[in-house]
């Protein structure tokens, strides 16, 4: 799994709000979040944290591996109180009680942890959630040549060197990487949820998750069904759903 210490590096990266409204517009709706306790696993600096509790949320707890990304979700929301930032690794949640969380969300992390740790955040998920709770997770699709050479590309060099590059040069692969990937894109996002993200990522869904959990992603800035695979589900009320 990547460090926490790659991710610091994208503290000061804020997700637009209108484009986490429409995202959590797309998956849920107002009566699915209204009063509901949630966990944002992988929440860097809150930015779905905050949605979640714009759009009716009674309580969201973010955990992320960057101690410097929790940090700033909590100097950032806390006159908050409906809000806490936990710095912890979704393999391991341990801070958290079985059955807490009526909805656990996991955005833009879970790809970063091999298959095997992939099972352990999942059946994490799993235990912290409620019987009938809900559990949107997104993972990246498997990629042909091209994305497997930037992959590649990207674990070539020292960390330093290629967040230099990062830094000086992603504004030349913008228009590029948009017309590839079907969407337009910001600079920000291009540096830290895409080039900086190639550092490690596992392309692919390992779990054998059953099929009629599988939904449409949303097209906005931060994915689409273009590159990504998406799963809204509903977990069983005896928790006996099979990974393997």
């Amino acid at each position: 799994m990547n460090s926490g210490k790659i991710f610091d590096k994208t503290k000061n990266y804020f997700l637009n709000q209108k484009e986490v409204k429409k995202f959590l517009d797309y998956y849920f709706t107002d009566n699915e979040i209204k009063n509901k306790i949630i966990l944002d696993a992988g929440c860097r600096v809150g930015d779905y944290s905050y949605g979640l509790i714009k759009k009716g949320a009674k309580f969201v707890g973010g955990v992320d591996l960057s101690e410097e990304c929790v940090e700033i979700a909590r100097r950032k929301y806390k006159k908050n109180k409906k809000l806490k930032f936990y710095s912890g690794d979704i393999r391991n949640l341990k801070m958290f009680k079985d059955s807490r969380f009526d909805i656990v969300i996991c955005v833009g992390t879970i790809f970063y942890l091999n298959p095997d740790e992939m099972k352990k955040a999942f059946k994490e998920f799993i235990r912290v959630a409620k019987p009938n709770g809900i559990i949107l997770i997104l993972f990246h699709k498997r990629k042909g040549i091209i994305g497997n050479t930037a992959r590649y590309i990207a674990n070539k060099p020292s960390l330093k060197l290629y967040l230099f590059l990062i830094d000086n040069f992603a504004f030349l692969l913008k228009p590029f990487v948009s017309f590839l990937i079907g969407r337009k894109v910001n600079l920000d996002y291009l540096k830290y949820d895409i080039l900086l993200s190639l550092r490690g990522i596992y392309f692919g869904v390992p779990l054998k998750i059953p099929e009629k959990f599988r939904i449409k992603t949303v097209t906005c800035e931060h994915c689409s069904e273009n590159t990504t695979t998406s799963y809204k589900i509903k977990v069983p009320k005896g928790k006996n759903l099979v990974l393997n």
